[in-house]
């Protein structure tokens, strides 16, 4: 999908320009990209800051998802779902016999999308993520947590449901996650600068236009020149391992919201895709965050409750959202608004994220 280019800054975005530049001011390596539409129209392409010391943050600077990715591997999955060689009620051990092991032979596949699974943590010191083959085994042997019901309970499962997930592709498919997410949702969509990981052909490419994630917290400003690394962009990380452009993720979630209206560019159906954005359970406490909210099957649902998203979003909207590099992404049915947004350092606490949402999503209904 190609994507008219919008003005950089018009008026109604001229206020979150300010707000981000007055904070620039104070942690100068840093930077900003936005992508804002609303009904498919495109009304703010721009970026502000720097992508690594000495070069400027621009609309085309591949910028690193972390968790914002999960929804294209939740996708590219449903795209099995389409074609009948898996249903989301289907028990995943129907398809990973290994993953029955320790009480987890109930949960379903869209349990494991909706984080009802019940396997959110190791005991102990956890494998090695760079052995990528040792972490699936590991995974897939952890017991269901004490008293958990599946499907019925509900917390947030950073990591290990994701390569539940990835290892439902490749042993369907007997391709790399990142191939079947590169073939089946990029490609359809023309997500020409998103990578669920970068080969290293790719990396140098695209070495100049990688931004250095960043993010402020606690402790500081942090950056994290590893994930733009070769051998960091092209780890085998199915939930954090995610680049590209937020005009990309854009362009997902415009093709998104039009695929629930109908038959088009989005890659599943528009019945899985309905599926996907309607949350199992409703509005749940989450036992991971500690306060309630809604979970789809591979989306968070009713953006106003996660945080970070700000308390405009419509109980229909749906997206996810990445801790390092602080990325939202984002499409509200009600409205048509379409918000991907990239903020770092620029945006350290609740309160800014929330703010600078609220003031782009304001914007795109002015």
């Amino acid at each position: 999908m190609t994507r008219p280019v919008a003005a950089p800054w018009p008026g109604a975005f001229e206020a979150v320009r300010e707000r981000l530049a007055r904070i620039l001011a104070s942690v100068p390596v840093a930077g900003a990209q936005l992508c804002v539409s609303r009904g498919g129209t495109p009304l703010l392409n721009a970026a502000l800051g720097e992508a690594r010391t000495g070069t400027p943050m621009a609309t085309d600077s591949v910028v690193y998802w972390s968790c914002a990715g999960k929804p294209l591997l939740a996708t590219a999955l449903a795209t099995l779902v389409d074609e009948g060689g898996i249903r989301f009620a289907d028990p995943v051990a129907r398809h990973l016999p290994e993953f029955a092991a320790n009480g987890k032979e109930a949960v379903t596949v869209a349990d494991v999308l909706s984080h009802a699974g019940g396997f959110r943590h190791f005991e102990g010191p956890g494998p090695d993520r760079s052995d990528y083959a040792d972490f699936v085994r590991r995974v897939l042997a952890l017991p269901l947590e004490p008293g958990w019901v599946p499907g019925g309970h509900q917390g947030y499962h950073q990591e290990t449901g994701w390569y539940v997930l990835a290892a439902l592709l490749e042993s369907a498919l007997g391709q790399h996650y990142g191939t079947v997410v590169a073939e089946r949702v990029c490609r359809p969509l023309a997500l020409r600068s998103t990578w669920a990981t970068v080969p290293p052909p790719v990396h140098d490419g695209i070495r100049d236009r990688l931004a250095v994630p960043s993010f402020a917290g606690r402790q500081g400003l942090r950056r994290y020149p590893y994930l733009v690394s070769r051998a960091g962009a092209r780890a085998k990380v199915p939930p954090y391992g995610f680049y590209g452009t937020m005009s990309d993720l854009a362009s997902f979630y415009e093709a998104a919201l039009s695929g629930l209206r109908g038959p088009g560019p989005f890659p599943v159906s528009p019945p899985v895709l309905r599926a996907m954005a309607a949350p199992p359970r409703g509005r749940v406490p989450d036992r991971t965050w500690d306060y309630p909210c809604a979970m789809g099957l591979g989306y968070f649902c009713g953006l106003s409750d996660h945080n970070g998203f700000g308390g405009r979003w419509s109980d229909s909207s749906f997206g996810a959202s990445g801790r390092i590099g602080q990325v939202f992404g984002g499409a509200d049915p009600e409205t048509g608004v379409v918000i991907a947004a990239s903020f770092g350092a620029l945006a350290f606490d609740n309160g800014t994220k929330e703010a600078l949402m609220d003031a782009l999503y304001a914007a795109a209904l002015a």
